[in-house]
């Protein structure tokens, strides 16, 4: 199968959600095209779609009486209440989440909408449904076709709050009990640490609760609210980096693993529960994602690689800051080849080097790509 018939089997990112048009108005404005940000938006947006994709959302909600400003109840996607821990309180709150095969979807075709703003020299940008060697497609301006596998993961994903009149009814972290119905008629926010707050509307409301996150993000008057969100997100991730647990943020951040001790001695937290465990860490920094990741990058090698016009690569939000020294880094200078092409050269085999590949070509991240000299 040649590449240049891969490209019908594909489909625009996000097509299939009536949403997509926010996160279209929200990455080609000035924002949105700004390098420092995307890292960070890619992580809100994640978490606007656990809200949209979670069944039953209204029965992961509780009421904290942390929460700030005129908001009363909680519901978040790790199993700690950042607005109760942020007070110094080990809450635990059981995470709410999508499906996981939605899961997986929604996080990859995100992170393929981001990439589409990534460069004006990709021609277009296509997720492959259901192919068995390759997850995505993009078309070079420079006549290149990179074939991609795609494995990427928020590095937070933020908490939603909710005004509730029902959540006057019960004690603080107990389980408010309401309908479908009644969350609509709530007026949310997302959560951003440091009690600040995005306002996103009525749960009922258009396009909620995108629309509401990208009208605030591109009012003028919150871009200093939004250089705050900014800088609280950049510490989250350089103490995700250097798994620093003395840093306030390392808790909020994914693949965390468990709270401290002083968590179940004094604040009772469940024995055996972690916060997030290593299954959601950040954007390829899963091991087992690594090797999938590379494993199918030379898979796509050697279904093409009879054609000189494709190149291979792992896209994600972020690339690997836990493991890619052990993990990445040894293999990217790392060249492969078939036996079937060894030429005696000097009296030595050898394979010429057209004739080799990389185990990947590109890893197109949001952060610190590594794009061997790719025109973007």
């Amino acid at each position: 199968m040649r590449v240049d018939n891969v490209k019908p089997l594909g489909h625009s990112p996000l097509i299939e959600y009536p949403w997509a048009s926010e996160i279209d108005r929200l990455l080609a404005s000035a924002i949105g095209s700004n390098s420092a940000y995307r890292a960070f938006l890619f992580d809100a947006v994640v978490s606007l779609a656990y809200i949209d994709a979670t069944a039953g959302l209204e029965k992961s909600v509780e009421r904290c009486d942390s929460v700030t400003g005129s908001y009363n109840a909680h519901l978040g996607f790790i199993n700690l209440c950042s607005p109760c821990y942020e007070k110094n309180i080990w809450q635990y709150q059981k995470a709410a989440k999508p499906e996981s095969g939605a899961l997986g979807k929604l996080s990859s075709e995100i992170i393929l909408k981001f990439v589409e703003y990534f460069s004006p020299n990709f021609v277009s940008v296509l997720a492959i449904g259901g192919s068995d060697y390759a997850d995505a497609v993009i078309q070079h301006s420079s006549g290149l076709k990179i074939l991609a596998e795609v494995k990427s993961a928020p590095l937070m994903t933020y908490p939603l709050l909710i005004n509730s009149k029902e959540a006057s009814a019960v004690s603080h972290h107990q389980k408010v009990i309401m309908t479908s119905s009644q969350l609509r008629a709530c007026d949310t926010a997302l959560y951003l640490h440091d009690g600040k707050v995005i306002p996103l509307g009525k749960a009922g409301s258009e396009n909620w609760p995108f629309k509401g996150f990208v009208d605030f993000v591109l009012d003028g008057v919150n871009a200093s609210d939004m250089v705050q969100h900014l800088k609280v997100w950049m510490a989250a991730r350089d103490t995700y980096k250097n798994k620093n647990r003395q840093d306030k943020f390392y808790y909020l951040t994914n693949a965390c693993g468990s709270p401290p001790a002083e968590a179940k001695k004094k604040h009772g937290w469940p024995q055996k529960e972690v916060i997030s465990d290593g299954k959601t860490s950040a954007g390829m920094d899963r091991t087992d994602d690594i090797k999938k990741g590379i494993y199918q990058t030379l898979k796509i090698g050697v279904k093409h690689k009879q054609n000189g016009e494709y190149r291979t690569a792992i896209i994600s939000n972020l690339p690997a800051y836990r493991h890619g020294v052990e993990y990445v880094e040894p293999l990217v200078p790392m060249l492969w080849g078939f036996e079937e092409d060894l030429e005696e050269l000097d009296g030595k085999q050898a394979i010429p080097r057209n004739k080799l590949r990389y185990a990947f070509d590109y890893i197109i991240t949001l952060e610190e790509p590594l794009l061997r000299g790719l025109d973007i």
